[in-house]
């Protein structure tokens, strides 16, 4: 493996950055992490996370890594609980593996300070809002949990012909259910609109309780990943 002296990180949302950055972050910024790790904020869905990583690649980065939550597909990995896929599986079905040195390094960098998973993270390129949204991609994939990112990431990584890692925390385990006025308040970059959400909640007041375990089990995932953060240090075990 080559010698790797900048890292590009794909993160969809600005809460998710900023568990990595001191500084302020606005959405779209191209952020130093360090002189050699740089961060950008690509807004959700593989489409945008595609713009950012090629963004990065013009930048000089010779490794990628795919940042931030994502949906259990199964009752047993748990709100907060990280995962460190082996491989990622695209919607067309494309198996993504990670680069299997980073993985190794990581993983036992962290073991014993954090439990985690290893199983594959599928792409969607949408929201999966039910339980059975969840368990039907299950089946199809056998994939422990789903976000819209890292499979673009994988993808321009695997073009790129350098190594790509993801790191994700489960925000919604595979029985919540994501409330319906969550895909019209909140913007590509996690931001709500305020006065969106009090008018969706108005006409919508049963949602009340699943924005609030939603709140509750994003505050956990973003715990974990400001943990795996602190432990990992800015260069992520990237071998060199």
């Amino acid at each position: 493996m080559p010698a790797l002296t900048c890292i590009g990180i794909v993160a969809a949302l600005n809460a998710e950055a900023r568990t990595l950055a001191k500084q302020p972050i606005t959405a779209g910024e191209l952020i130093h992490l360090t002189e050699d790790v740089f961060i950008r904020i690509s807004g959700v869905g593989p489409r945008r996370a595609t713009l950012a990583s090629k963004t990065l690649l013009g930048k000089g980065v010779t490794a990628l890594l795919s940042w931030g939550v994502a949906g259990a597909l199964i009752p047993r990995v748990s709100s907060g609980s990280l995962v460190l896929p082996q491989a990622i599986i695209a919607a067309d079905q494309t198996i993504y593996p990670v680069d299997a040195a980073w993985h190794a390094r990581l993983c036992k960098q962290l073991k014993g300070h954090l439990d985690f998973h290893t199983e594959p993270v599928a792409e969607s390129t949408s929201v999966l809002t039910s339980s059975e949204e969840k368990a039907a991609l299950f089946r199809r994939t056998g994939a422990i949990a789903v976000d819209m990112e890292s499979g673009a990431v994988a993808a321009v990584a695997h073009g790129a012909g350098i190594p790509f890692i993801a790191i994700r925390v489960i925000a919604d385990p595979a029985t919540m259910a994501i409330p319906l006025s969550a895909l019209t308040v909140v913007d590509e970059f996690g931001q709500l609109r305020m006065f969106k959400l009090i008018r969706g909640l108005a006409k919508h007041p049963t949602e009340v309780l699943a924005w609030v375990r939603l709140s509750r089990d994003f505050r956990a995932a973003r715990t974990t990943l400001a943990i795996v953060a602190r432990l990992a240090g800015s260069k992520f075990f990237v071998p060199e």
